[in-house]
């Protein structure tokens, strides 16, 4: 799915650089090259860096931040929330929360990477694509990262042995 915006950007660098099997990632200057070859527009692949810098900067700062069980929290959406996200997405969110995949800071996190995304109300496909990209760059939760893609693949209907 394309969306012709950062997140189509965002998608591709987790399939090709994330997830690659190669131990060595590119520089910042071969990346930034590779993505325009790949169609990719500057102001895309800029907007990329700078959301991909932010979830960093924000995945260390919640890296101290308690785990706290957000099974038992009432997350009370602010009116800007409720404009952008959906029902769906804030059912999704709700379900994470309720399934113990997301701790409090990273409900927090995805929600606010989801809202930065540029586009005007985020799909649940592009939620989804947040919680994994957010998950995904914080080793020290892999057990949230599993248990989302369990959720994912149930919801498939991939049974995992």
């Amino acid at each position: 799915m394309t969306t012709g915006c950062v997140l189509d950007v965002l998608i591709y660098v987790y399939d090709h650089y994330m997830m690659s099997d190669s131990d060595e990632l590119p520089g910042r200057q071969q990346l930034l090259c590779g993505l325009a070859r790949r169609g990719f527009t500057e102001g895309e692949i800029a907007g990329a860096m700078e959301w991909l810098s932010v979830l960093a900067e924000r995945c260390e700062q919640t890296s101290s931040v308690s785990t706290t069980d957000s099974r038992h929290a009432l997350r009370v959406f602010a009116e800007g929330e409720l404009w952008r996200l959906s029902d769906e997405c804030r059912l999704f969110l709700t379900r994470l929360d309720r399934d113990g995949v997301l701790s409090l800071a990273q409900r927090e996190l995805i929600i606010e990477r989801t809202l930065a995304l540029d586009v005007e109300e985020p799909s649940l496909d592009q939620l989804k694509w947040v919680v994994l990209l957010a998950l995904s760059v914080q080793p020290a939760h892999a057990d949230a990262f599993a248990r989302f893609e369990a959720l994912m693949a149930a919801e498939r209907g991939i049974v995992r042995h």
